[in-house]
């Protein structure tokens, strides 16, 4: 039972990251920018520029963590 519930709360932070990306795409990326190697500080400063792309990539993770989440479930 525990794998199927850390899968779940994997599920339930992707759906939540995926929520903070579509609805502030740039300032998302902004906060995360400092923090890491230098590849992720272009990554993070390439979705400021291409907010849509994040929309696009957060909405993406909501649909991925509802799924993840519903296999998780016993079968009636």
């Amino acid at each position: 039972m525990w794998p199927k519930r850390i899968k779940e709360t994997f599920a339930i932070l992707t759906i939540g990251d995926g929520v903070i990306a579509a609805l502030a795409p740039r300032e998302h990326s902004l906060l995360w920018a400092g923090i890491g190697p230098k590849s992720i500080h272009k990554i993070a400063y390439f979705f400021a520029e291409n907010p849509n792309y994040l929309r696009l990539l957060g909405l993406t993770q909501i649909i991925w963590g509802i799924w993840l989440a519903t296999k998780q479930y016993p079968e009636e």
